[in-house]
């Protein structure tokens, strides 16, 4: 898969996640568990900014630079970190949905993550 498509699926789904959590936040905190409702909504305007940055990665005319992807992949990277320490310390992510929804999601952004450190271009 090419560096493009990674950075465009990872886009869309910081796009998605990003606006149920900025438009629905309360339905978000109530489906996790017990997560500070201003804290979703806070997290899907950073998604929202970050699936901005990611399609401008790859939309400038130009292959994306590698401190970019690696920024990129370094959020990725902290995501699942974060979702694996709240549900290993039971904080926030509560309900039993929200702890599967969570590490389906948090499977995926890794997974993203690690597609597009693979297709870095070497230097």
């Amino acid at each position: 898969m090419s560096l493009a498509t990674v950075l465009r699926l990872n886009a869309l789904s910081c796009f998605v996640f990003g606006g149920i959590f900025l438009l629905q936040p309360s339905g978000v905190a109530a489906f996790l568990g017990a997560p500070p409702v201003p804290l979703i909504a806070a997290l899907g305007a950073a998604l929202l900014i970050n699936a901005a940055l990611l399609w401008a990665s790859q939309h400038k005319g130009r292959a994306p630079q590698r401190h970019e992807v690696l920024f990129f992949c370094l959020g990725d990277g902290l995501w699942v970190l974060a979702t694996l320490v709240l549900l290993a310390f039971g904080l926030w992510i509560t309900a039993t949905a929200g702890q599967v929804t969570a590490l389906g999601v948090a499977a995926m952004v890794g997974t993203l993550g690690v597609l597009q450190w693979r297709a870095l271009p070497v230097q």
